[in-house]
């Protein structure tokens, strides 16, 4: 049943990339000789106008013809064919697909959000000392900061930084009621910007164990499921997010709550997240709520902002070997993985995922390798720089030498996620 689905929302992506293509074609005076959904033999045609329309046997993909692309003879005037065209124009038209890939993805995102809606922010944590101490509790949820609304956490720094040095207004929710308080920020000089003091997430993590496996750092510290870490050298915690604080400050000594009971456990000296491997913590439950529809399209935006952002952080980490290879590429099967657990969480997260997989469709394609838009688009580059152009059957012969490396490596991707799926 996950195939299915996949392959149907493959089908969907795909076609709405071929769409842009299409569409910018069309617009731009460019003859298409057939929009096919599928690839290998043609199950049903239909011709309208110049066009052919074809659904065919293998619904893994599909493509647009268009006329001359190839480097071949067609039966419209040069003028017409793909290479008869300007150079801006073969730009646009392959710039076309994976633009209509970013659009659907964002109309996606924001149908997803204002459809099921999106967990608020919460506080997760409170530094001892800080600002916030006193003022904020670990499950309070955060409305607004500053006057301005806030859903995402990267949007509650920018919110205290334009109402500081002053007192900076929180609008909460704490137990069923709105609250309204002021917190007066202080200035960080090592990081130049005003702090409150506290942690912000929509999942907030507590402290008590509700899965802990044999032999991890917190087992071998005499520690198991069931429970919970109320201090850490001698000072409260209530989140995981204030444990994780005191962990990095160098705390190794924690007091545990088991039953009626108090008692004391001694950490070795590893990282914080060393420490805390194999070991699942209780949350408190996400507050979800939907935002207005212009609130909507603005985090819309925003997300896949952050998507790019975190594309360019991938990549370069892939230049510099700091990302193994491995760990950045998923074929098919990974993809499926990754969408049946979609799938279990709920609509929301499934939605968000096909955003993604769209994204992450409409960035491969941009790539300057050949066979792929971005190619077509670098071919187009040059010829608008230089004012000469590469024969059209030598681009031609240099996409179907991609085309062949591209199946091969999308093959030994398949591979490799297939001997990780047996183990």
């Amino acid at each position: 049943m996950t195939w299915l689905l996949l392959l149907a929302v493959i089908l969907v992506l795909v076609a709405a990339h071929e769409g842009g293509h299409f569409l910018a074609a069309k617009l731009l005076g460019v003859a298409v000789e057939e929009f096919a959904i599928g690839f290998g033999p043609v199950l049903f045609s239909r011709k309208r106008g110049e066009t052919r329309y074809s659904l065919r046997a293998f619904p893994i993909g599909g493509f647009v013809r268009l006329a001359g692309e190839e480097g071949g003879t067609s039966e419209v005037p040069f003028e017409r064919t793909y290479y008869g065209r300007p150079a801006w124009v073969r730009f646009m038209v392959s710039l076309a697909g994976p633009v209509a890939n970013i659009v659907l993805a964002g109309l996606i995102v924001v149908g997803a959000i204002s459809g099921f809606g999106l967990p608020r922010l919460q506080v997760a944590g409170v530094i001892p000392g800080e600002p916030a101490a006193g003022a904020l509790e670990v499950g309070d949820v955060v409305l607004e900061v500053g006057g301005r609304e806030v859903w995402l956490r990267d949007e509650v720094g920018p919110a205290i930084q334009a109402a500081a040095p002053g007192p900076v207004r929180f609008l909460l929710l704490r137990r069923g009621a709105e609250l309204e308080l002021s917190i007066t920020p202080r200035w960080d000089p090592d990081g130049e910007r005003y702090l409150v003091g506290a942690y912000f997430s929509s999942r907030v993590y507590l402290t008590r164990l509700e899965d802990l496996e044999p032999g991890s750092p917190l087992s071998a510290a005499g520690l198991r499921a069931g429970d919970e870490i109320v201090g850490a050298c001698g000072q409260s915690v209530s989140s995981l997010a204030e444990l994780y604080g005191e962990l990095e400050a160098g705390c190794r000594e924690l007091t545990v709550r088991r039953g009626e009971g108090i008692l004391q456990a001694a950490l070795p000296e590893l990282r914080p997240d060393e420490l805390l491997a194999g070991a699942e913590f209780d949350y408190l439950p996400e507050v979800m709520a939907r935002p207005s529809l212009p609130t909507a399209v603005e985090l819309g935006i925003k997300q896949i902002s952050q998507f790019f952002l975190a594309l360019g952080q991938v990549i370069r980490g892939l230049l510099t070997g700091a990302i193994p290879a491995g760990q950045a590429v998923a074929g098919p099967v990974g993809m499926a993985g990754l969408f049946s657990q979609g799938l279990q969480v709920g609509g929301l997260a499934t939605l968000l995922l096909i955003a993604f997989i769209s994204l992450n469709l409409a960035a491969f394609d941009l790539l300057p390798f050949p066979a792929l838009d971005g190619a077509r688009m670098a071919f187009a580059l040059f010829e608008m720089t230089t004012r000469r152009k590469v024969s059209p059957r030598v681009e031609a012969a240099i996409h179907a030498l991609g085309f062949m490396l591209l199946l091969a490596l999308m093959l030994l991707i398949t591979w490799r996620d297939i001997l990780r799926l047996f183990g």
